[in-house]
């Protein structure tokens, strides 16, 4: 072997015997940067009305990588965080959440750029008292979700539905304020609304199939209907059946063939009923459905979300007749529907729908309280984690993010720390200034007042 053939063999003997000391270390450093140990808590799983205590939660990157016998996890973390004896649980879902409707009605019409840039500020808000996750239940709010993904701006990750597909003189027709005004197949402008993304007009299974799949091509995780009248609209009383049996299935066609699933709005039994009969899998406010409709909602194993706290804040907005009358109808039903729900076992999660009040808004969690009247503290934890996971979660093949709601090996790091036990009484999430003392969402610290 020539010198310069044995000088060869030594630099690349050299370099692996290197590579061999190196490597490990920067894997340990890489590894120490990336984990999390989060000890002295008892932990609200999200499914679970028993706290797990003895364990200590490990978190590498953005999931929940372990959780290990309290005090055996060593020393090798980025970060060691001291519960100091604080309950911990899943972040809240919020399962039907507008991010574009915290300013008044007349502003959510009108210049989309001021909507956008309120909706950013109010996003860290919401963070800010513990809401990881909305499902957002109609409207333009891609840009938004991309803006808080790549971290442009906090807030909770959002699976959108983009605009609600409403039927002529629907739910999503908000042409009300100008009776006069002629559709577009027949010579009218684009109505408001639909022109902003946010809702979307269709006739016809041709024409549902058509905006179903045009949402799914913006980035929707599920498709919004409307099946029945609605309280903010002014066109249609709560009874109105909306979309023929053809319209429902081509909404759902179209997210089937996706991979996901259609929610639907719908207040009264006739057209919960037909869309469930059609395949819709999650029904939204369900405010004056008769026991037939919620046991019928348990046979077909559909996912429940009735809201609260919108009803009693929509009072002082509402003073017109036509919405007024609506909105003391779904009040004077949503009891029944509620104590029906527990008794037939209805699959039920956590949602607001307050809308066109940012100060109103910001008492988000007060739906919570609100629910103990028909449920146990543990039950409304559930439904506000365990549970909104799983809801989110149907949106399957077009599910951008891993399995939420829980904490489990392979979830989501999305953390919570309250300093007092939230399952003995769920009132003290909503006082989340002085009881949250933890939030981290995707593995990253939001707030650390331990």
């Amino acid at each position: 072997m020539s010198g310069q053939q044995k000088l060869k063999t030594f630099l690349v003997a050299s370099v692996a015997l290197i590579a061999t000391m190196v490597m490990p270390l920067m894997a340990h450093s890489a590894d120490k940067q990336a984990r999390i140990l989060i000890k002295n808590v008892s932990i609200f799983n999200g499914t679970s009305e028993k706290l797990i205590t003895g364990k200590d939660i490990v978190v590498s990157g953005n999931k929940i990588a372990r959780l290990i016998p309290a005090g055996s996890g060593g020393s090798n973390y980025a970060q060691v965080i001291d519960g100091k004896g604080g309950y911990l649980t899943p972040g809240l879902i919020d399962a039907h959440w507008h991010m574009g409707m915290g300013v008044n009605e007349q502003e959510y019409f009108g210049d989309q750029a001021y909507v956008a840039i309120h909706s950013a500020k109010e996003a860290e808000q919401q963070l800010m008292r513990g809401v990881t996750t909305v499902r957002d239940a109609a409207g333009n709010v891609f840009g938004l979700k991309k803006a808080i993904d790549t971290g442009v701006t906090p807030g909770p990750r959002i699976y959108p539905s983009g605009a609600i597909i409403s039927q002529y003189s629907g739910h999503g027709d908000v042409r009300s304020g100008k009776p006069t005004v002629m559709a577009k197949e027949w010579g009218g402008p684009v109505g408001m609304g639909v022109s902003d993304g946010n809702m979307m007009l269709a006739n016809g299974y041709d024409q549902v199939l058509a905006a179903a799949r045009q949402q799914l091509f913006l980035g929707a995780t599920q498709i919004k209907i409307a099946v029945t009248g609605g309280v903010s609209s002014f066109t249609d009383p709560l009874y109105v059946m909306e979309f023929t049996e053809e319209e429902i299935q081509a909404a759902v066609k179209a997210a089937s063939d996706y991979g996901t699933y259609v929610m639907a709005h719908g207040h009264d039994s006739a057209g919960v009923i037909r869309a469930l009969n059609n395949g819709v899998k999650s029904i939204e406010h369900g405010s004056v459905l008769n026991e037939e409709a919620v046991k019928l909602m348990a046979e077909k194993g559909a996912v429940f979300v009735e809201s609260f706290e919108v009803l009693a804040q929509l009072k002082p907005l509402y003073t017109d007749p036509v919405r007024k009358a609506k909105l003391d109808n779904a009040t004077k039903g949503s009891a029944n529907v509620a104590k029906w729900a527990k008794k037939y076992g209805v699959f039920m999660g956590f949602g607001t729908d307050l809308l066109f009040s940012a100060e109103g808004r910001k008492d988000e969690l007060k739906d919570l309280g609100l629910r103990k009247e028909f449920f146990s503290s543990p039950e409304i934890m559930i439904q506000a984690t365990g549970n909104g996971g799983t809801i989110v979660g149907m949106s399957g093949k077009r599910n951008p993010y891993g399995k939420l709601g829980v904490i489990e090996e392979g979830a989501m790091a999305d953390i919570l720390i309250y300093s007092k036990n939230p399952l003995q009484d769920v009132s003290i999430v909503e006082d989340f200034e002085n009881n949250l003392k933890l939030i981290i969402k995707d593995g990253k610290v939001y707030k650390n007042n331990l």
